[in-house]
Formats: C-alpha cells, sequence, structure tokens
C-alpha cells in the first residue's frame, strides 16, 4: 500500500493506521503539481487531480481518495485495462480508479488538460474526459455504474439507514460535502453513534474491526481529547486576528468577538463564523473580507457584519434604508466631452438581486442553481421590445464565445481567488448563464457573485438613457420574481459591500493627465467615486483608460446613487481639461 503526499504524514489518526498495516505501507514522497501543460493550476484539489492520473500512469493499481469506504476486496477490477466509476447519464468519478499503468485512457485524460479551466471545479477532471473521450470511445474503459459509490449518496449515507451499501465495493463519503448537502456536522469515534444513520453503521463496523486488531481507537481518542487538540481553523484565525491585515475584517474581529461568535450557527444552514470569514483570513489583502453565505447570517453573525457594513458605506448610527426610487425621468444627464482627455467612452449600471427562496451562494446546491436559473429564464422571457433577447448557458457555451463575450465586457469570467475561497464557485458552470438584448445593451448574469446582476450598457455617455433601461426593466422583473430585502440594509446580497441599492453606476473613461499624475485615486474619493481598471476589481488600467464609480450604496435612493456620481464624473472631466490646456 502506497501513501502519496507531499508532506509529512503525522498525528493520532495516523498512528492508529500504520499500527493497524503495518510493514505494507510505504510512503512515496511527491511533487505536489504547479503546472499543467504550462498552465498554473489554480487550486490543491486540482494539483491532486493531475497527480492522481500521473501516479497510475506510473505505477497502475487502485487509486482511493481519502474519504472512500471500502466495502469489498476490489482486485476482480485489476483484470481490466482501466475500470471507473461511471453513473448512467453523469460524468466520470474520480475518487476511485483502477487501471493498468499503461491503460490508453490515462494519457488521453491527462491532454484534457491543454485546455484547462481553472475555476471550473470538475471540468477537465470529470467533464472534459467524458464528454470529449468517453462519449466516443467507451471501450477504453470498463464502465462501473453504481457498484464504486461514486455518484451523490449524501442522503443515503447521512439521513437513512440505507441498506444498499452492502452491494457496494466501496463508497465516496462526500466528507467536504456533507454539511451543505444534509447540514450534518462533523463526526468522530467519540460521536458517531448520534447519527442513527448508515454512516453511523459503517464507522461502528470500523472500529469493531480495530478492536480485533488490538486498536481502541474510542479510549485513544478519549485520552488525546483531554490533551486539548488545537483546532486548525482556530489556529489560523487567531494568527489572523493578531497579525496584520488591512481588511475590514481585521479591523473589527477581535478576540473577544471571535470568542462570542466562534460556536454561534443559523438554523437552517448551519452557517458557521467560518463560512463568512475564511476567504478574508485566507487573503489579508481583502477590501472587506467577509461573505453572507444566507440571509439569517446579517442577524445571527451582526456584531461583526455591522460595523464592517458602517465602516464600508460611511454610515453613523442606526442603519436605516430609504425605499427604492428610480426617479420620475430627466434627473440624469449624458457626459459630454470634444476631446479625447475626459472621453466617455461607455457607460454602465448594475444592480445586484438574491431571490427569495434561495441561500445566498457558497450555500446553494447543485439543485438551488438548476432551480434557481428556471425561475429566471422564465421571468426573462417576460422582457419585450428592446429589453427582448435570448439566455445563454455558461455550461452550453463554447471558450471562444465565453472568452468574446468577457473581451467585450459583457459576461463575468472565470472566479477570483476571493470568490474561490469564500466557497461560491461550487458546482461551476451549473446553473450559470447570461441573458443579452438584441441590441447587447441590457445584461443578465445569473449564478455569478449574486444570484443576479442585472446591467444596463451602452457605448458612449449617455447616463440618462441607460439608467432609464434599467429602471424599466426592473419594473417587468419585479412583478415575476420576489427579491430579498432588509428596512436596515436594502437589498441583501453575498458580499456586503453591494448593501442597499447594490447600484453601481459606472464610466469606462479616457483620463490620461490624471491617471499619470497620481492624483486620480484622491479626487475621486473626495468625490465619493472609486477608481480601478476596466477588467474589474482586483485589475489595472490600459492606456489612460479607467473605470470609475459610485462608492456609496446605502442610505441614499436608486436616483440620488446615480445623480452623485453623475456630478462627480462631470467634475473629474472639468479637472482632466485644466491639466489639458
Amino acid at each position: 500500500m502506497y501513501l502519496h503526499t507531499n508532506i509529512k504524514p503525522e498525528g493520532h489518526y495516523f498512528d492508529i493506521f500504520k499500527k493497524v498495516v503495518g510493514d505494507s505501507l510505504e510512503i512515496s514522497e511527491v511533487v505536489k503539481p504547479t503546472h499543467v501543460f504550462g498552465q498554473k493550476l489554480s487550486s490543491v484539489q486540482h494539483s491532486a487531480d493531475v497527480a492522481r492520473i500521473k501516479l497510475l500512469m506510473k505505477y497502475g493499481g487502485i487509486f482511493l481518495d481519502e474519504d472512500v469506504f471500502v466495502v469489498k476486496n476490489m482486485n476482480r477490477f485489476r483484470h481490466f485495462e482501466c475500470a471507473i466509476g461511471w453513473p448512467a447519464g453523469q460524468n466520470i468519478g474520480t475518487q476511485v480508479l483502477v487501471a493498468q499503468k499503461d491503460a490508453r485512457f490515462l494519457p488521453l485524460w491527462l491532454a484534457q488538460y491543454q485546455n484547462y479551466r481553472p475555476t471550473m471545479w470538475y471540468y477537465n477532471a470529470g467533464e472534459a474526459p467524458t464528454k470529449n473521450v468517453l462519449a466516443k470511445r467507451e471501450s477504453l474503459v470498463h464502465r462501473v455504474y453504481r457498484e464504486f459509490g461514486v455518484e451523490n449518496l449524501a442522503e443515503q449515507l447521512y439521513k437513512k439507514n440505507w441498506n444498499g451499501w452492502v452491494n457496494r465495493y466501496s463508497m465516496h463519503l462526500l466528507d467536504n460535502h456533507k454539511e451543505y448537502l444534509t447540514n450534518t456536522g462533523e463526526f468522530n469515534e467519540l460521536n458517531f453513534k448520534d447519527c442513527n444513520c448508515t454512516f453511523s453503521v459503517l464507522a461502528g463496523n470500523i472500529v469493531e474491526s480495530l478492536l480485533d486488531d488490538g486498536v481502541d481507537i474510542v479510549k485513544d481518542t478519549e485520552i488525546k481529547s483531554t490533551e486539548k487538540l488545537v483546532d486548525t481553523f482556530e489556529t489560523k484565525i487567531l494568527a489572523f486576528i493578531n497579525g496584520s491585515s488591512t481588511s475590514l475584517l481585521h479591523k473589527y474581529l477581535t478576540n473577544d468577538l471571535y470568542t462570542r461568535l466562534k460556536k454561534l450557527k443559523t438554523s437552517k444552514f448551519n452557517t458557521k463564523l467560518k463560512d463568512l470569514v475564511i476567504s478574508g483570513i485566507s487573503h489579508p489583502d481583502s477590501n472587506l473580507g467577509i461573505y453572507a453565505p444566507e440571509v439569517e447570517a446579517y442577524s445571527v453573525f451582526g456584531p461583526l457584519l455591522t460595523p464592517i457594513i458602517r465602516d464600508y458605506h460611511g454610515l453613523k448610527g442606526r442603519l436605516v434604508h430609504p425605499v427604492p426610487d428610480w426617479g420620475k425621468g430627466g434627473e440624469v444627464g449624458s457626459f459630454d466631452s470634444d476631446s479625447e482627455g475626459g472621453k466617455v467612452i461607455s457607460t454602465r449600471i448594475r444592480i445586484a438581486r438574491s431571490v427569495k427562496g434561495f441561500p445566498l451562494n457558497s450555500k446553494m446546491t447543485r439543485a438551488d442553481y438548476v432551480k434557481l436559473e428556471q425561475a429566471v429564464k422564465s421571468a426573462l422571457s417576460s422582457l419585450t421590445g428592446d429589453l427582448a433577447g435570448s439566455y445563454l448557458s455558461l455550461e452550453e457555451m463554447s471558450t471562444e464565445d465565453h472568452k468574446k463575450l468577457v473581451a467585450d465586457h459583457l459576461m463575468f469570467g472565470e472566479c477570483d481567488r476571493y470568490l474561490i475561497d469564500a466557497g461560491a464557485c461550487q458546482h461551476w458552470p451549473t446553473g450559470r448563464g447570461i441573458y443579452l438584448n438584441k441590441d447587447r445593451t441590457f445584461v443578465v448574469w445569473v449564478g455569478e457573485e449574486d444570484h443576479l446582476r442585472i446591467i444596463s450598457i451602452q457605448p458612449g455617455g449617455n447616463l440618462g438613457e441607460v439608467f432609464n433601461r434599467l429602471a424599466s426593466a426592473m419594473k417587468t422583473l419585479e412583478s415575476k420574481l420576489t427579491f430579498v430585502t432588509s428596512p436596515s440594509l436594502g437589498y441583501l446580497t453575498f458580499c456586503p459591500s453591494n448593501l442597499g441599492t447594490t447600484l453601481r453606476a459606472s464610466v469606462h473613461i479616457k483620463l490620461p493627465r490624471l491617471s499619470s499624475n497620481g492624483k486620480l485615486k484622491e479626487l475621486a474619493k473626495e468625490k465619493g467615486l472609486q477608481v480601478r481598471g476596466t477588467g474589474g476589481e482586483h485589475t489595472g488600467t490600459v492606456g489612460g483608460v479607467v473605470d470609475i464609480s459610485n462608492i456609496k450604496r446605502m442610505g441614499l435612493s436608486e436616483v440620488m446613487a446615480v445623480g452623485s456620481m453623475f456630478e462627480g464624473v462631470k467634475d473629474i472631466i472639468k479637472a482632466e481639461k485644466l491639466l489639458e490646456n
């Protein structure tokens, strides 16, 4: 038995493991893959996906993920060139693999990483080899429909007493997914009997088998528990609190507040503090460093979220958000510039919306994404006139079409590292897509950071026309969908920076002099505006062209937010022209 790893195995459970398997265990040190076909791998999970293929090509044998439960001896599958779990109507599962080292499928599988998609969780590991290779040449593998247990068995394992497990050779226990799939917490040898489910039967068999080998794991763990083993998340978050970071999370999360909040959880989705802050403590360069996985998180973890919200949005005292007001028309005008300096290249306004009946992004299941997409598509089909258009599924979209839409600033790209670690990119690209009207001046993103990002956009500087189009669209959509709101916070979103109106009005504008003399951001801040690159947050500027938008979204109406941005940008255009002259 080989344990392939790039770290030194140690600890309580590894000591027990060594005691049981004895001399049959060999530690094989491997180098963690960082690139594939010259492309940087975006996560340790993708590195592991590549490593398992290469290890099978080198050694052959039976590969098991660390959370696979083996029911029966699997040697019968070693007679096949390659045996793989491949349930009907699904992609292949990579949790259990049996292959000879010269199996023809393995190099073809690895070759699918030539078109590597860093933020699509299972594309290169499962979807691409299934659709591009095995759908055409199924004979390359022995297809195991059910016996490997690689399908989603979460309900059977953690919510039922299911006898079907005895007919499997192995089962994927979904250890990293059971919490959001079934609202099931962590189990160990001291509490597994509390489950009264299939898993408790499986765990009981392990405990009894270990006793036969002279190992009393329950007693050993009780002893270790008295030694107060340090929780790894707690170690990480305390290091963050006592370390350095410019984020608002670091500013307001103290040791005392952490002690108050660490044991709290929401009632429906079992959201804990870790779910809100894991991205922020992993990335100290975050602006806020906190996300809300569900609506209830805003109240349960209010002692942390409220001061962050006040600080970011520049509010004091009791939080109260006004009722929506899109104005009567004519309040917002058009930017005009007769020179290159201060020329508005394009104008857009976007808002975010969360649809009632669904958790926010990181608590969404695959079924939630599908159901959300269907509901939104139905609502969008009611748009008429210049808003009428069509819906394009990201899952069905070609790579070339996606890249073109991103380049045209019409569609979201791949998830960034902040959203990935916040859990906002699960099940990608299922349930994600884009709605475009015929003139490409009205866009709706589905399933990106928020349930919906609704955008009105067009070339040039006619901000009033862009605003009125968005107001018209929202009147129709609000008659078809119910959006989540709060009297104190306005429209609720995944990131607290987008609360309130959620409205971001922006221009791509050419400011070669202000952007080169280092004073643009200071001037913009005085006007309540934010400057960033035309590719979005965390991107740079190109050729003196920048993106300028309003900062304030809470405590004012939609028409006030856009009107304030309009006046601020006009002042910046004047400053650019003064430098030009």
